[in-house]
């Protein structure tokens, strides 16, 4: 007579056990965070469960799971994607995730050989990364005079891998390349070489055209004309400073049809921004596909030895020698020790730029937000280790410039939007939604804040915890060791 209560009691069981592995089947869950998704407008206090590298559940409910955290108190955002970084390094990639990026793409400049270098990074970075077509080193690797450079290039990365210092010391060899033009073959060859790149997994073809003032507009304008043709975005440093340049890039996108993202808008435009945001603007609501970033500091940086500084720089720029600080030592420059460190080559941070030209770029809703961040040093640029939190901390919870939602709009969902043509894959980040990566920032808004200055690096302050597919590489404030989750963002067209 205690058999059907036996049964009753094992068939709980049972379901209990079923209910539990189902619960159990989630791998984490943040719980109790204000989750907010730039795209659809959540914002509001849920409960994010993650399977493998994705997420899966989103809710109010209570969730189970192999491991649970409490995020109560905090944002739970999709992780910042980068579109401008230069230093792609382990240390660099270590600062960038304590700045809550989760993707760090090199997309001004590209990167050279770009099947060997991404193969050198697999199962080594931990964030993804990816770059685009480097239109200013093929360029000069397609030159009648310079094809013995070619050979050598690819003969060194064959034998002596992506990292070898004879390649940087190769491409040194190669500087006068960008005070000389490209003849009519030259031109077809640079083609090829940019089809291969974009067979290799480019997200576009990066053309900082401001550095080699050798190249006719006619050249550029083929490589607008070539990117049209697959649809693949053009990075672009506009040629020097101002709105000539800016309109050039405007126009060859206008009339090729090529999609263009204007690299840093704040550095290139400097006193004319609003008038190069408001281009911008009416560009995109003619319907052409224009888009641009800023960062969020009054100094831009980059390599003393550039045709930045050729004869006349102190005009072009509205600048002296004091406004120069050489990033190894910090020191201010001088017209003695200007030379002196021309000739010797290095980094350099220009003090350029005034706070309310920031404020306006970041005000614009045309806008996303890239670092432009540097290769790691000591004293590299504060934007490689704080950008993303400077916008958070600074220009949202200090100087109410923008709102919250719409600072992580500007470093997500925006960033993934702009890629999403040429790299499919980038529709499931940027989004925190049920089916998307689980690439995740957790940061405290009463907290956040950029800690490097012009001083010297240091972490962000206020970044909880990181996840790149799943995985963290941040937890409780501090960077996991010997992880590396990030993989590669490859665009559309790889073989």
């Amino acid at each position: 007579m205690y058999k059907p209560k036996l049964l009753l009691s094992l068939s709980f069981m049972l379901c209990s056990l079923l209910l539990l592995a189902q619960d159990t089947s989630l791998d984490l869950v943040l719980t109790g965070g204000r989750v907010i998704d730039p795209e659809t407008g959540l914002d509001d206090i849920r409960n994010v469960g993650i399977r493998g590298d994705r997420i899966v559940e989103i809710s109010s409910s209570s969730l189970r799971a192999k491991q649970s955290l409490d995020v109560s108190g905090l944002v739970v955002s999709p992780g910042f994607i980068d579109l401008h970084v230069h230093g792609m390094t382990p240390k660099a990639h270590e600062y960038q995730a304590r700045d809550g990026v989760t993707t760090a793409l090199e997309l001004e400049s590209g990167m050279l050989f770009l099947k060997d270098w991404i193969q050198s990074k697999e199962g080594k970075s931990l964030v993804n990364y990816g770059a685009s077509i480097p239109h200013s080193q093929l360029r000069a690797l397609a030159m009648e005079g310079y094809q013995h450079y070619f050979q050598e290039a690819e003969k060194i990365v064959a034998q002596d891998g992506y990292g070898s210092p004879k390649l940087a010391k190769l491409m040194v060899n190669m500087r006068r390349a960008a005070y000389q033009s490209l003849s009519n073959d030259d031109i077809d060859r640079m083609k090829g070489l940019l089809k291969k790149e974009l067979e290799a997994g480019a997200l576009g073809v990066g053309v900082p055209v401001g550095y080699y003032p050798g190249s006719t507009h006619g050249e550029i304008f083929r490589v607008y004309e070539f990117a049209a043709a697959f649809q693949a975005p053009v990075f672009s440093h506009t040629r020097g400073f101002g709105l000539p340049g800016i309109q050039e890039a405007i126009a060859n996108a206008s009339a090729s049809g090529a999609p263009l993202h204007i690299v840093h808008a704040n550095s290139l435009s400097l006193a004319e921004i609003q008038v190069t945001l408001d281009m911008v603007a009416a560009a995109q609501k003619r319907g052409l596909d224009i888009t641009t970033e800023v960062y969020p500091y009054t100094a831009a940086s980059t390599y003393l030895q550039s045709s930045i500084f050729d004869e006349g720089w102190q005009k072009k720029l509205g600048i002296t020698y004091e406004d120069l600080q050489w990033e190894s030592t910090g020191e201010r420059l001088t017209e003695t020790t200007f030379k002196e460190y021309r000739k010797k080559g290095g980094v350099v941070i220009i003090h350029m730029m005034k706070p309310e030209w920031i404020k306006k770029g970041i005000a614009s809703p045309v806008t996303s937000i890239g670092s432009d961040g540097m290769p790691y040093a000591p004293k590299a640029h504060p934007r490689t280790a704080g950008t993303f939190s400077r916008v958070l901390g600074k220009y949202v919870r200090e100087e109410q410039v923008i709102t919250l939602a719409e600072a992580i709009r500007k470093m997500t969902l925006m960033p993934a939007q702009r890629l999403e043509g040429i790299a499919p894959a980038m529709r499931l980040k940027g989004r925190l939604q049920v089916g998307a990566d689980a690439d995740i920032t957790v940061f405290d808004p009463a907290t956040v804040i950029d800690k490097a200055d012009f001083k010297g690096l240091q972490f962000s302050e206020g970044i909880s915890h990181v996840l790149v597919n799943g995985r963290f590489v941040v937890r409780n404030g501090e960077t996991v060791q010997d992880v590396f989750p990030g993989r590669p963002v490859v665009g559309r067209y790889k073989n």
